[in-house]
């Protein structure tokens, strides 16, 4: 697969998130397996599948990372990804993955550890597949879990607490461009508002 595809399919930013925040989810939030699985917190209330029913070219796209995570090398991934950066106007300064979905299995979410351990960024993500090891993960992003199923809190994740009124000075004011607390705290629970 040529880097110039794997670049097109590396996000910056989006209307909640800085432009110098680089974003790669693992697939779509319609095939998510977390909600297969039921360990999403969301439910039908997923924010990230409503861009998906909304906006048409959303959902293929999203497809189309989640076959790049099975058909190209992490090292691969990571000559593309400072390819695009020696070539932004606007360089990174974070790399978020899953704004949508889930890992699919634990080659997934070691693939995205291998890549997170290979960036010149810091990584930051989300996941509720606390069923999986995330020990790798945690070593190389900080990682935002919706559960605590496998006692990650503990183990460095944060939890991030969907709640219909938020009670907590560490609670998500809704936008990423004011905030960085999923980025930078180890271990707290952070609450954020169902929308």
């Amino acid at each position: 697969m040529k880097t110039g595809y794997i670049a097109r399919h590396i996000a910056r930013g989006n209307r909640k998130l800085p432009k110098s925040t680089w974003i790669f989810n693992s697939g779509s939030a319609t095939d998510c397996s977390s909600m297969v699985l039921g360990l999403c917190q969301a439910g039908k209330k997923c924010y990230a599948k409503k861009a998906e029913i909304q906006y048409p070219a959303v959902l293929p796209y999203r497809r189309r990372q989640a076959e790049i995570t099975s058909t190209v090398s992490p090292d691969d991934f990571v000559s593309a990804f400072n390819g695009a950066v020696a070539r932004a106007r606007n360089k990174p300064t974070a790399f978020r993955f899953n704004e949508s979905g889930d890992f699919k299995n634990q080659a997934q979410l070691d693939w995205f550890a291998s890549v997170c351990s290979a960036l010149p960024v810091p990584c930051y993500g989300y996941t509720a597949r606390t069923d999986l090891d995330l020990s790798q993960l945690l070593k190389v992003a900080r990682v935002n879990v919706s559960n605590d199923i496998g006692g990650w809190i503990r183990k460095g994740a944060n939890r991030f607490k969907l709640v219909k009124e938020t009670t907590s000075k560490l609670s998500c004011p809704g936008s990423c461009k004011k905030c960085s607390m999923c980025q930078k705290l180890k271990g707290k629970t952070i609450q954020i508002q169902l929308h």
